[in-house]
């Protein structure tokens, strides 16, 4: 029975990755799946879910979604919220009842494999399309990827696959090599949140490499002078990530001397938090409810912007949307609620689960990750992995 629900979770765990990058139907009914998988194993083992730090953690999301969606009911747009948060519960199940089936190995390893091979369509077209790849990359834009091209959100994935080759799971002999391909290509491919959140992963499994070593030790720290010039040289060499910072500059050098415009990425995103953030101190539009949102901050943009009009919904912020949804005291607690398995980690001498809650965190600030399918999966199923990766199997 151990080994047949062993490959039913790794069976899940294929549908689920081929429906993030291929098909949101497929990714909603790998869900569905999930949910009858854990819910069939947890009533099994008896297990007592509503006294698991875990469990409790994952449900959290569902009172806290309530503080923005009193004002307005149950609408549509409250719903759609609410049912994304379902993947919370539905992950936090599957990886208690999985706890005796190897969850971390069983879902890590298939997930690094998937990104593997992810990476060979925007390779693939820009070895054939090179000329276009570089005029892409001078107008801000990148290479077309899978997930509908949601170049944000695939970053993440790539780097969420990254943090588990670090993972301390037996019979991963390919681990390294894994690694040096997808930081590579997270470099490559110049999205600044994947840069960022690999960064975070480095130097969070670096230090925690570091108080695990002797502190004098000549190979290793010729290994990582050797890495540390090999980035340098990576970030000083490579055309992708040069035209990327040549148009950085150039978008924020415009927004600061000519002001906003909707041609470039960097403008739109600090015009909208702008006025999002206008809005919340002018006209005192917090707990406003989430449905609320996208008039209010479409309204107030452009009356800012003398009469310019946007077609977002929300600030690119987690934090200043959840400010406008359900008031300070709602932010408070969403934030309390982000950090919880950071010091869980801390707490439980687990870096991995403080990097990928710092990598997470990082995102919100410039994106609504947690708006969005895919940036809920992409925050709850790694949790899930790395909370249980220290985790003592049965024999």
């Amino acid at each position: 029975m151990s080994n047949k629900a062993k490959n039913i979770l790794l069976g899940l765990a294929i549908i689920m990755l081929a429906g993030l990058l291929w098909s949101r139907a497929i990714l909603s009914i790998s869900m569905g799946l999930f949910l009858i998988y854990a819910v069939y194993n947890a009533y099994h083992q008896k297990l007592k879910l509503l006294s698991n730090l875990l469990f409790i953690w994952c449900l959290c999301p569902f009172a806290l979604i309530l503080m923005g969606i009193y004002q307005d009911g149950f609408n549509p747009s409250n719903l759609q919220h609410l049912l994304g948060l379902l993947v919370y519960p539905i992950a936090g199940i599957t990886a208690i009842a999985g706890e005796k089936y190897s969850f971390t190995k069983t879902i890590s390893q298939p997930w690094i494999h998937a990104a593997l091979i992810a990476l060979l369509y925007p390779l693939g077209w820009f070895v054939l399309h090179a000329s276009e790849a570089f005029e892409l990359y001078g107008q801000g834009r990148i290479l077309p990827v899978f997930m509908d091209t949601d170049h944000v959100r695939f970053s993440i994935f790539l780097c969420s696959a990254l943090l588990f080759t670090l993972l301390p799971v037996s019979n991963a002999r390919y681990k390294k090599t894994s690694f040096a391909i997808l930081l590579g290509a997270i470099i490559f491919l110049s999205v600044r949140t994947g840069w960022v959140i690999a960064a975070i992963i480095v130097t969070g499994y670096g230090i925690h490499y570091l108080k695990r070593k002797p502190l004098l030790d000549r190979h290793r720290n010729r290994n990582i002078l050797i890495a540390i010039i090999a980035l340098v040289t990576i970030f000083a060499i490579t055309p992708t990530i040069q035209q990327k910072i040549r148009y950085t500059i150039y978008d924020w050098n415009n927004y600061n001397t000519k002001g906003y415009d909707s041609t470039y990425s960097d403008g739109v995103r600090r015009a909208i938090n702008a006025v999002a953030l206008k809005a919340i101190s002018e006209d005192h539009a917090s707990a406003i409810g989430w449905s609320a949102i996208p008039s209010t901050l479409q309204q107030k943009f452009t009356q800012v912007l003398n009469g310019q009009k946007t077609q977002y919904g929300w600030p690119f912020n987690q934090w200043l949307f959840w400010w406008m949804g359900s008031g300070w005291w709602g932010m408070i607690l969403y934030s309390l609620w982000l950090f919880y398995p950071a010091w869980y980690g801390y707490k439980h001498n687990n870096p991995f689960l403080i990097i990928w809650t710092l990598a997470i965190a990082f995102s919100c600030l410039v994106e609504t990750t947690l708006n969005y399918q895919y940036g809920v999966l992409l925050h709850v199923w790694p949790i899930m992995i790395c909370w249980q990766t220290f985790k003592q199997l049965p024999k």
